[in-house]
């Protein structure tokens, strides 16, 4: 007779599934594969039109894969970036753009020296990491501060 037969509550027998329990946790790859079908039905009950434009948009956003980047930067930088890009009507993305080709061409010319904001990395990857107090940036954060 079968386990299921015979009423052996799961606890006495490993293989015996309950199926009326909820989950607890799931593997991420099958909580991926669920998100898929359940779009996949979703765009499928679309109208054709609607269809199409679901699909130029993720082609679109595909597309402009290769010119995003990230970049681990403070809040107050970021939230400083978006005050500036709403103040001059262009997009925050094209200010941090404008300011990282400033700061590479500076670097490349010898205008800006990182050595004072060096300090020793503790991973296998780099050799430092450099240290920007916020405050030594006034015009863009406050007040200055004395560098000893």
């Amino acid at each position: 007779m079968s386990p299921a037969r015979r009423n052996i509550p799961p606890q006495s027998s490993p293989n015996f599934v309950d199926f009326g329990q909820e989950l607890t946790q799931s593997d991420p790859a099958v909580n991926l594969l669920l998100q898929r079908t359940e779009q996949r039905h979703q765009e499928a009950r679309l109208s054709p039109k609607e269809r199409e434009r679901k699909k130029k948009e993720r082609e679109k956003i595909r597309a402009r894969r290769p010119f995003h980047t990230t970049y681990d930067i403070p809040v107050e930088l970021r939230e400083r970036i978006k005050e500036l890009a709403e103040a001059h009507g262009v997009p925050a993305s094209q200010i941090a753009t404008l300011g990282l080709l400033r700061l590479v061409e500076d670097l490349a010319r010898g205008r800006v020296d990182l050595t004072p904001y060096k300090v020793p990395s503790r991973s296998p990857r780099y050799d430092f990491n450099l240290a920007l107090p916020l405050e030594e940036f006034p015009a863009t954060f406050g007040k200055p501060s004395r560098r000893r």
